[in-house]
């Protein structure tokens, strides 16, 4: 391996001169500056790509390979210095245990019987209490059999009082995959198969909960009040991030994973929102509204315990909770982030509240998650502003350990700030508040215009629908039924199948197939390509190749790229005739968009037009509306192209056939639809060929 002696003391660097000669090498030193410089981008990126070290070549006068063998000498440095570190930290806590252990074991030797003062019990008086046990046992697990029968027993009721068309349809879809209808797959992902659940935290966990949240909300409080000095500006893209030599000796934390390949990553932000700081809050403890909050990030959550509940928001100053929760963004080729956090709300001020998130293992639990992800004291400041108006200042600071799962074309996309950082939380926010104040309002607005929903409680449910939509769409991105087709791998195309059960769904087997281009255009452009009416036709195989009417739109945001609205395709049969077609046979598309600083989605599904009549009327609950959608994420590559993910879903609805086959025939169907929209798509955008 080539040896250079950067990083080390002397800092200086051994370049080969002559590979001819013996390796004759010549000594050149770094200079001051150019060691300070170095020093800076390592704290920021202690990984640089390429095209980062190109750039450090160019400022500091250095030969690609110097650049290139000083970070990973530094690196290895660092790893070093953090083994002592943490050494020393483990060596204090070991002592420390070991006094306690001793001094438990010497209280243990003057223990007394509670109920009559006496000595503790001996070995003999220990076998009678220990075969009492043993009977007791058989009894208790008599009873738990009996429970679990009778359990079994209402499920088995439950399921016979579904209708007989959807057990027909359920039952033959998975039959036709080759599997049991109750267990359609045999090796399900850990991400399905483990279930977080509620549950009583022990006594003893609570204090330890109570103290951690604490020390995160002192750390938070430090962070956006008083240490600005622990923030400096990145070079590589102008955002504040954590000095961590800095934040190490201020928090006296330890990292939580030590191969090269972890990372840490930090970010802040501010905004000012159009809601009431108390609703805010309200929205971040209550974790149904938490992911109606965060549609395009937060993709599953879940309360584990709940102390302080029972307060009012407004005198709410001590509010603790035990979460699970699950993030993805963007894409399949994106690796979703899980942790178990501690969350604490707390006011701190008059009309200042500051809510912190923190990870924490529950000693002795069987609620388990990937260890790839651990979350340093991170949250918001909330300051309540006139006008029922809020500040929202927001610091996100990770530890991650699974960069090389992240496809190359979002590795980069992920680990700056615009990846899971404070700015897509802030972006996300602005958006989904302009889009609830939008959809209370108690009046048609001028921005909008419609054919098919005359009435606001029509356009409330659209809204509704349109919400429920985008869920499901990204909630589908994480694709974690996945099953593997080699064929459609080598294409580029990424295959899931998944079991529809949920209420409100279509229920059977559906194939969901995703794929991912680079696009040498702006996210602007790409977006308001896709979106155009008048283009349409050229990738959309819904459209059979004609044009399309838009029937209704409604804003969901104050720019003109935010809106929902209703698509009517003209079908190849209907071309020339005038003929009316009956409202279950004749199709619409319900659409939603956006475009924000971070990128866009464009998300769509068609209904029948009986079923869009139902949802325009307000009638009927959103929720019981069956929707399959398909749609498109558009990203920036931070080079000044695009990066677009186009997801698609096919409900296996074949009744003859009862092998394994519909599903290879459906994954095959999804896959050519995949790859002829990709390069339909190429040649509406002129994009070069490959």
């Amino acid at each position: 391996m080539d040896y250079d002696g950067d990083g080390s003391q002397d800092n200086e660097h051994y370049t080969s001169v002559n590979a001819m000669s013996k390796e004759k090498r010549i000594c050149h030193r770094h200079s001051p500056q150019q060691i300070q410089m170095l020093e800076a981008y390592f704290r920021e990126c202690p990984h640089p790509n390429e095209s980062q070290r190109q750039k450090f070549c160019n400022e500091l006068n250095l030969e690609i390979n110097q650049v290139k063998f000083w970070f990973q000498n530094k690196r290895t440095q660092r790893k070093a210095q953090d083994e002592r570190t943490s050494n020393i930290l483990l060596r204090a806590e070991n002592e420390k245990l070991q006094c306690e252990n001793a001094a438990m074991l010497e209280a243990l030797k003057n223990v007394t019987c509670p109920p009559c003062g006496g000595p503790p019990f001996g070995r003999e008086e220990r076998e009678p209490n220990l075969h009492k046990l043993r009977l007791e046992n058989p009894l208790f697990k008599a009873e738990s059999d009996s429970l679990a029968a009778a359990k079994n027993k209402y499920q088995q009721t439950m399921l016979d009082s579904l209708t007989s068309v959807q057990r027909r349809q359920t039952f033959e879809a998975l039959t036709s995959y080759g599997m049991n209808p109750y267990n359609p797959f045999e090796q399900p992902s850990p991400s399905e198969s483990q279930t977080i659940q509620p549950q009583l935290l022990p006594q003893m966990d609570i204090p330890q909960l109570s103290e951690t949240a604490a020390i995160a909300v002192e750390e938070l409080k430090q962070l956006f009040l008083t240490d600005e000095a622990l923030w400096v500006m990145s070079s590589i893209d102008g955002t504040y991030v954590i000095d961590q030599e800095s934040y190490e000796k201020f928090s006296h934390s330890i990292k939580h994973f030590r191969n090269l390949s972890a990372r840490v990553e930090s970010s802040k932000d501010v905004t000012v929102v159009p809601i009431e700081a108390t609703s805010l809050i309200d929205m971040f403890l209550d974790l149904e509204k938490w992911k109606m909050l965060f549609p395009t990030i937060v993709n599953k959550a879940k309360t584990i315990h709940t102390l302080g509940s029972e307060l009012p928001i407004k005198e709410n100053c001590n509010v603790l909770q035990m979460i699970w929760e699950q993030l993805h963004i963007l894409s399949p080729l994106v690796p979703p982030r899980e942790f178990m956090i501690v969350r604490c709300c707390q006011q701190i001020g008059e009309r200042l509240w500051i809510i912190a998130d923190v990870s924490q293992h529950i000693v002795n639990s069987d609620q388990s998650i990937s260890p790839s992800c651990y979350k340093r004291p991170s949250g918001c400041l909330i300051r309540s502003l006139p006008n029922a108006h809020t500040e929202v200042r927001w610091i996100e600071h990770v530890e991650v350990d699974h960069t090389a799962d992240t496809h190359r074309m979002y590795r980069e996309l992920v680990s700056g700030g615009s990846g899971y950082g404070a700015r897509r939380w802030i972006v996300t926010l602005e958006r989904m508040c302009e889009r609830m104040a939008l959809s209370t309002i108690l009046i048609m607005p001028a921005t909008d215009w419609s054919e098919t929903i005359p009435t606001v409680e029509g356009r409330k449910s659209v809204m509704k629908l349109g919400e429920r939509m985008v869920k499901i769409f990204n909630e589908m991105l994480i694709m974690s039924g996945k099953v593997e087709f080699p064929q459609q791998s080598k294409c580029g195309v990424r295959i899931s199948i998944r079991m529809n059960m949920e209420p409100g769904q279509l229920p059977g087997l559906v194939v969901s197939a995703a794929s991912c281009l680079s696009i040498p255009l702006t996210p602007l452009q790409v977006f308001n390509s896709l979106r155009s009416n008048d283009t349409r036709h050229q990738w959309d195989v819904l459209c059979h190749g004609n044009a399309i009417t838009e029937t209704a739109r409604i804003s969901t945001g104050s720019s003109g790229t935010n809106y929902i609205n209703l698509l009517q395709p003209t079908p190849p049969w209907d071309i020339g005739q005038n003929m009316v077609q009956e409202p279950h046979k004749k199709m619409m598309v319900l659409q939603e968009c956006y475009m924000d600083a971070l990128g866009g989605m464009i998300v769509y599904s068609p209904l029948d037009m009986a079923t869009m009549s139902i949802a325009a009327s307000g009638e009927v609950d959103p929720l019981n509306i069956p929707i399959l959608p398909s749609g498109f994420t558009i990203s920036s590559d931070n080079n000044r192209g695009t990066v677009l993910m186009l997801a698609f879903q096919i409900l296996i609805s074949d009744e003859n056939s009862k092998t394994r086959n519909v599903s290879e025939n459906a994954a095959d169907r999804v896959s050519r639809l995949i790859s002829q929209t990709v390069q339909s798509i190429k040649v509406m955008l002129n994009c070069p060929p490959e």
